[in-house]
């Protein structure tokens, strides 16, 4: 069968595989830790189940308008104002099925065949495949030198006469890093010289470990506010990964643009999920994600002392997020029995088959001397599996 050649050089992601293989061999009954999950280990948050009964009890369950109910982008825009200071009006704000259509809106409309995109790597995996599909270019910036922060110096060098936009992702998947005040300062400072746009993904915003804050690009520059497009969810904050709702803010023509390209697409995300969320936002005391977070700081703090007792294994600043991102470059090329680990990959393969532990190859991210695994799996796993992934590195030689 042939295919168009943009599906040819459509590869799926890294973090799917790895998500599907472990649940096959679960679904086989073989205890598999699960790392590979991007998602909390905790149900879905109350008040968003309660307006969902609601919803449904009560037959809202038709199409909405396009980019969603006019209270709940109403209810968005004064979160985005809230959260940047800035003035964001409900025509500046759109919802979609989830970030990924957030963002995959974001490349359509603003990218012309040839358009030059920046790209910090490590990078989440979907970012440079979406800007291909668009028909433009990644330009990968490494911030493994600078241990993972992104420089504006770097992203200087980058720049050049295609350049269209940059896209930052703090706190960062897969690092955990969350990127510098200072250093989105200077790189939104290039991005208004420069006439560059700033496509902004700050789904963990809200998961920020203990002595960490979220810094936005838009704090020191709000005139950068007429090139920037945010992109946020309630996948992560809210532990609803499966309803699939996230939010773009950006100027009105191009949500407008985004409108026309949604309507020939999907249309409205979830009806139901939407006022759901429009229940939950107003009621919402902020409790939920605290408690969560306090989880996580705790759980991450045992991870790490595991972590340190193994040889030769270093992991990137873990400041947001939920995954810890580990170079295990020295032991690739080791072997354990008659098998090389070649590279990242089959060191994944590996710790699969012989620790039962699901991990993310880092070559997914554009690192190919990492691996990534999340710590948002339930304590008991988290100790268990890294103990595993211990006792494996101690075997190889």
């Amino acid at each position: 069968m042939m295919l168009s050649q943009r599906t040819q050089t459509i590869q799926p992601p890294g973090t799917s595989r790895m998500r599907t293989i472990a649940n096959e061999m679960k679904a086989r009954g073989i205890e598999v830790i699960n790392f590979a999950a991007g998602e909390l280990d905790v149900d879905t948050f109350e008040l968003i189940k309660e307006g969902a009964r609601g919803a449904i009890a009560s037959g809202k369950n038709t199409y909405t308008p396009t980019l969603g109910l006019p209270a709940l982008r109403q209810q968005v825009s004064r979160v985005v104002s809230r959260h940047t200071g800035l003035d964001y009006s409900m025509e500046e704000v759109g919802l979609t099925a989830g970030a990924k259509q957030a963002l995959y809106n974001a490349a359509m409309v603003l990218l012309d065949p040839g358009d030059e995109v920046i790209i910090p790597s490590p990078y989440w995996v979907t970012f440079p495949t979406q800007v291909e599909l668009a028909q433009g270019r990644p330009v990968f910036v490494d911030t493994r030198p600078s241990k993972y922060q992104l420089l504006a110096s770097d992203v200087e060098k980058a720049i050049g006469p295609k350049t269209r936009a940059i896209i930052i992702n703090s706190p960062n998947n897969p690092t955990g890093v969350v990127y510098d005040a200072s250093e989105l300062e200077r790189i939104a400072a290039l991005a208004i010289k420069h006439g560059l746009w700033i496509i902004f993904d700050e789904c963990y915003a809200s998961l920020v470990r203990a002595g960490h804050r979220h810094a936005h690009i838009l704090t020191s520059h709000p005139e950068l506010k007429a090139r920037a497009i945010l992109v946020n969810s309630f996948s992560k904050s809210h532990a609803l990964t499966g309803w699939r709702l996230g939010y773009v803010a950006a100027p009105a023509p191009v949500i407008k643009a985004m409108a026309n390209l949604q309507g020939h697409t999907t249309s409205n995300p979830s009806a139901v999920a939407q006022y759901a969320i429009s229940h939950a936002l107003d009621r919402d005391d902020g409790q939920f994600i605290a408690t969560v977070n306090r989880a996580l700081d705790e759980r991450l703090e045992r991870a790490l002392a595991i972590i340190a007792d193994m040889p030769d294994i270093t992991a990137a600043p873990a400041q947001g997020a939920f995954y810890l991102f580990l170079d295990v470059s020295a032991y690739l090329g080791k072997r354990l029995g008659d098998r090389t680990i070649d590279d990242v990959d089959v060191f994944c393969e590996l710790a699969l088959d012989q620790a039962h532990i699901a991990l993310v190859s880092g070559a997914a991210f554009g690192d190919p001397s990492s691996v990534r695994l999340s710590y948002a799996i339930g304590d008991n796993d988290v100790m268990e599996g890294l103990g595993r992934l211990r006792e494996l590195l101690r075997r190889l030689n």
